[in-house]
């Protein structure tokens, strides 16, 4: 797949594919998060390659619970309104449902850590989360994201 090809046409992924990911196939996908650039050159994350059900189906959970959290302000919006926004709004929370509901039936989940103290963070001294340290991720996770298209995975 051609690179403007591929980062036109990818999307968040809700509805995950339960196909075995080959090991050859997983280690080129986290070879491109390495050749991602980062503050310093310091790849300030790791990333777990999570394949056992047991602790696929404990993240689940702990995803459930959050994105209920998170989306419970929404859903309530989407209640009290009646239009065109809400409709889209709610297709969006079905799809991250499913997601939460089925997270656990992935064959590999890609999680990325990072440690904050690793990090060029030039914003912490403000009132509000810092954005900035995570500069050094989303470049990974960005590179990750055009792997898995370029290998048919997402």
């Amino acid at each position: 797949m051609e690179l403007y090809e591929a980062m036109s046409t990818l999307r968040a992924v809700r509805r995950l594919r339960s196909d075995p990911v080959p090991d050859e196939v997983l280690e080129r996908v986290l070879q491109a998060a390495a050749w991602a650039p980062s503050g310093g050159n310091v790849q300030p994350f790791r990333i777990l390659a999570v394949k056992s059900a047991e602790k696929l189906k404990t993240i689940q959970k702990w995803y459930r619970e959050e994105w209920d959290r998170y989306i419970k302000p929404q859903r309530q919006r989407g209640r009290a309104e009646n239009n065109d926004a809400a409709a889209s709004a709610n297709k969006i929370i079905k799809a991250g449902d499913y997601l939460a509901n089925h997270l656990a039936e992935v064959p590999v989940l890609l999680v990325f850590c990072f440690n904050p103290e690793h990090m060029a963070i030039t914003d912490a001294e403000l009132d509000r989360p810092s954005v900035v340290g995570g500069g050094s991720v989303y470049t990974a996770v960005q590179n990750v994201m055009l792997a898995c298209r370029q290998e048919g995975l997402g």
